[in-house]
């Protein structure tokens, strides 16, 4: 038997954030980054995010000129969210399985998606600024502050 602080091949590995667990009232937007919206295939928005080594890529859906974004997860391994979930024939045709996400953006200000972010616990939220009416991307920086990502104007 091992003693404590000693590892064994049986020891479930240690579950750590990927970032840093910064004071949820220390937390801010360091980072503001707004780019034009490639407009993509799903497949090509998966390859954008895989080439790029991305957790998720915010990109305007060719099929239904919405934005979205594609992110790793689900029995796939990506899942497809959408500012206004379609059903999957009204999506460009593409080979890739995806998860599609059936639930639509939430409308928040920027403000409410970043504390429903430290809320929940995600490691980035999709939403609709309720200022600008369009799509961004509140997400975990490594330091423990938040980023936020915009379509430019």
């Amino acid at each position: 038997m091992a003693g404590p602080h000693e590892w064994r091949h049986t020891a479930e590995p240690t579950q750590r954030p990927s970032y840093f667990p910064r004071p949820e009232d220390e937390r801010r937007i360091l980072r503001h980054r707004a780019y034009t919206l490639a407009t993509s295939t799903v497949e090509e928005a998966a390859l954008e995010t895989d080439l790029r080594d991305y957790d998720f890529h915010l990109f305007i859906e060719e099929g239904t000129n919405q934005d979205s974004v594609i992110y790793r997860g689900g029995p796939t391994g990506y899942r497809l969210a959408q500012v206004k979930p379609v059903l999957a024939r009204r999506l460009a045709k593409f080979e890739l399985p995806v998860t599609l996400n059936p639930q639509p953006a939430p409308r928040l200000t920027i403000g409410q998606a970043t504390e429903r972010l430290g809320l929940l616990g995600l490691p980035f939220l999709f939403f609709v600024d309720a200022g600008q009416n369009r799509s961004c991307v509140s997400y975990h920086r490594c330091d423990g502050h938040y980023g936020l990502i915009t379509p430019a104007s």
